[in-house]
């Protein structure tokens, strides 16, 4: 089962955060903010943004780990690689 954020130790308001911009796993939050490092670091937090990603990462399967060490796709200016929801 993969991990979601709530198994990451995170405040009430970071949680927020990740969720309003529909982040709900510890891969969609290292996409997005290897998609848009400095905004991502900006809307987090960048005094918490290093110590909340290096949690996640200690959270990713290895598929995840493998499919984020590859270079991004080119689908646009600001696309995170995130997994296609099933039908």
């Amino acid at each position: 089962m993969a991990a979601s954020l709530d198994d990451m130790a995170l405040s009430d308001e970071e949680r927020g955060k990740l969720k309003a911009l529909g982040v709900s796993t510890p891969f969609a939050l290292l996409s997005m903010r290897r998609a848009s490092t400095e905004a991502f670091d900006a809307h987090i937090g960048s005094a918490r943004a290093d110590t909340i990603a290096a949690q996640a990462e200690t959270l990713l399967t290895d598929e995840e780990r493998d499919r984020l060490s590859r270079p991004a796709p080119r689908l646009g200016s600001l696309g995170a690689r995130l997994p296609r929801k099933p039908k």
